[in-house]
């Protein structure tokens, strides 16, 4: 399994999972991010390349459920080298306290992530897919990663 791959989204959901553990006062409200992580493929005489293609398959969501320290889905399934929206929501009702997204600086198994999300906040993470394979995303918050996690599975076109 291609874990570094995957972290990317495991911080996506991060992002999801840190309000669900720490408690603290309300934050300010936030503007939605998208961040995007873009990996290059060479572009072909005859049209765009397939890294500027958009998948044809429907836009994956998930969400926290509720404050259970886990996803609503444990498999999401991509096409790869596609560019790709996954959506993601945090129904959790507890605010995070942490002062960072908990997510490692320039770890190159990152391939996306997203910011951390107040609950009731949705982010839309916008990247391009990896190679065929399976890869892990999980909730890099302290603790959460032992329940809150799954594969997202990148198949060929």
């Amino acid at each position: 399994m291609k874990r570094s791959a995957f972290i990317l989204l495991g911080l996506l959901i991060t992002t999801l999972a840190l309000p669900t553990a720490c408690g603290g006062a309300p934050p300010e409200p936030t503007l939605t991010n998208t961040l995007s992580s873009e990996i290059t493929t060479a572009s072909t005489a005859s049209g765009p390349s397939i890294s500027e293609q958009k998948s044809k398959r429907a836009r994956p969501h998930i969400s926290a459920v509720g404050d259970e320290l886990r996803f609503d889905r444990a498999k999401l399934k991509e096409t790869a080298l596609f560019k790709v929206r996954v959506t993601f929501t945090n129904a959790s009702t507890v605010n995070a306290g942490a002062a960072n997204s908990w997510i490692p600086p320039e770890d190159d198994r990152i391939i996306a992530h997203s910011g951390l999300l107040d609950p009731g906040e949705t982010e839309e993470i916008r990247f391009t897919a990896p190679l065929v394979g399976t890869y892990q995303f999980l909730c890099t918050f302290p603790g959460h990663s032992a329940t809150m996690f799954g594969d997202f599975v990148f198949v060929s076109f």
